[in-house]
């Protein structure tokens, strides 16, 4: 998800079909199972992302994103897709993905490791999403372990202390869980660990959160401290595809980047996560970006070894982002696999502004079997061979496909099926056909990489759970040439395809 700053955005209006949840949820938990549907909701205001706005906080409001209710109903099928809101593409117990990891007498069933980097204009967001945390609250089948930093900078609002804080988040009461949303973080005490040891400043008692040996340490100690059966590492800040936030160190590769630190000015950029996210105490079951537009080949292809699953989003969300209070509640009460873990967050977050917000848009969730990355990559590189063998006679109709695509937030940001299904159309060529159909067999075929995706129908309807970068000639960065996709045994095909583009 991305989170956006500092631009007054108008109202949108989005139309969210009815939808279906993943067949795990039907079969593990049909009791508590309900899905909606409803229309999807415009958005104003603070965005996770780097260009959208503060604008609700002017009229009072912290929260962001919803919709209109139109109905309520249980599922009792396994697998499906209704209209264009979620979609399942027969993930299930089949996959090595979401299998159950056998459970360790004395250990809890999830640890949920929280790198939330408020050293921004998201500082307000922070304390909503803290006091949901410390509404469920750690127990012997959960641990929500949490490294939070605020700072003093220009646009990091009112920080409620200024360090970078560890805790394993218990149960608040009502009123600690209130206070805390409005700034008052005392009650946290009770909770708060040791410091970091590494890459700390002690007198300042800061971290550069944007430095990603900062992330590495973390995850490190965390999953170390406390193993459970099942790890997820959930990143919270702003995002921006696989470009970076800022031209920050100008003297690095500029890659895509996220955990944007003002009081440091740096940020972590895409080559450096697979190495921040290695050598942990025990393997990542699932990644998720509480981030904006980080849901992207390129991302995912780079981390395609560093977890099962990886949660997150192709569009900018709201600054409120996930519902931790509600989707912590179903993980601790129902303990599950990697996919199901990721389903309550999708869910909730989409079901969430359905039911409540009718005035925020681009909400887009999906979850990605990392396991199926290199197969994307094999099919994305033919695609972009065969795109090369008719750049010249049919450049015409890559640049209409191109601007037609679904886009989001970074206009070169391209949803890579819905891409895909218009060269397809539109070509004479018999082998670019192929190529396209092989390609979104990998993306949303039986086992492919898009376990489930959910969107807004309205300004979002095509959006399929993975974007993909497909600039104009003129824009294209070159930096793109240090990703991992990029290198021969990836799509080194796809990169040249978007160099040598005509038109």
């Amino acid at each position: 998800m991305v989170k956006c700053r500092g631009v007054p955005k108008t109202v949108h209006c989005l139309l969210l079909p009815p939808h279906c949840l993943n067949r795990l949820i039907i079969a593990n938990r049909f009791p508590k199972v309900q899905a909606f549907s409803g229309y999807v909701y415009g958005k104003i205001g603070n965005r996770k992302g780097n260009f959208c706005t503060m604008y609700l906080r002017h009229i009072g409001q912290k929260l962001s994103g919803c919709m209109c209710l139109l109905g309520l109903f249980a599922l009792s099928l396994s697998g499906c897709t209704t209209g264009s809101g979620t979609k399942d593409t027969g993930g299930g117990t089949e996959r090595a993905a979401c299998a159950v990891n056998p459970h360790i007498s004395g250990h809890p069933r999830w640890t949920v490791l929280i790198y939330m980097n408020a050293a921004n204009n998201l500082q307000p967001d922070s304390l909503l999403n803290v006091a949901q945390m410390a509404s469920v609250g750690s127990d012997a089948n959960l641990n929500i372990v949490l490294q939070w930093k605020q700072a003093v900078c220009p646009d990091c609002g009112t920080p409620s202390f200024t360090a970078t804080k560890r805790y394993r988040i218990s149960k608040h009461t009502s009123a600690e869980v209130n206070s805390i949303a409005n700034g008052d973080t005392s009650s946290l005490s009770r909770d708060e660990l040791a410091p970091p040891t590494n890459f700390y400043d002690p007198i300042l008692q800061q971290s550069d959160m944007g430095d990603w040996r900062v992330l590495h340490d973390f995850a490190q100690w965390g999953s170390a401290n406390y193993p459970a059966d099942h790890l997820m590492v959930l990143l919270w800040d702003h995002g921006a595809g696989w470009r970076s936030t800022r031209a920050a160190k100008s003297a690095r590769p500029v890659l895509r980047g996220f955990s944007e630190d003002n009081a440091t000015n740096n940020e972590i950029e895409t080559w450096e996560t697979p190495g921040a996210l290695a050598g942990l105490a025990q393997p990542i079951d699932a990644i998720a970006f509480d981030c904006s537009l980080m849901q992207m080949t390129e991302v995912a292809y780079e981390l395609r070894n560093s977890a099962r699953v990886l949660i997150g989003s192709e569009e900018s969300p709201p600054g409120a982002g996930y519902r931790y209070d509600e989707w912590l509640t179903l993980l601790k009460n129902s303990p599950s696999d990697p996919c199901n873990a990721g389903n309550d967050i999708l869910t909730t977050f989409v079901n969430y502004y359905v039911a409540n917000r009718p005035d925020f848009h681009n909400i887009t969730q999906s979850i990605i079997d990392l396991s199926k990355m290199q197969g994307v990559a094999t099919a994305l590189n033919k695609f972009g061979h065969e795109l090369r063998a008719v750049k010249t006679t049919e450049a015409t109709q890559i640049k209409n496909a191109r601007s037609a695509t679904q886009y989001y937030a970074y206009y070169d940001n391209k949803d890579l099926y819905h891409f895909a299904t218009l060269i397809r159309q539109n070509t004479a060529s018999a082998n670019l056909k192929q190529a396209a159909d092989d390609l979104q067999t990998a993306l949303r075929g039986t086992n492919g990489a898009v376990i489930t995706s959910s969107h807004g129908n309205s300004g979002q309807g095509n959006s399929n759970g993975l974007a993909v970068y497909v600039p104009s000639p003129a824009s294209f960065l070159n930096s793109y040439g240090n990703l991992a996709l990029s290198q021969s045994g990836a799509a080194p095909e796809w990169m040249a395809f978007l160099q040598e583009q005509t038109q």
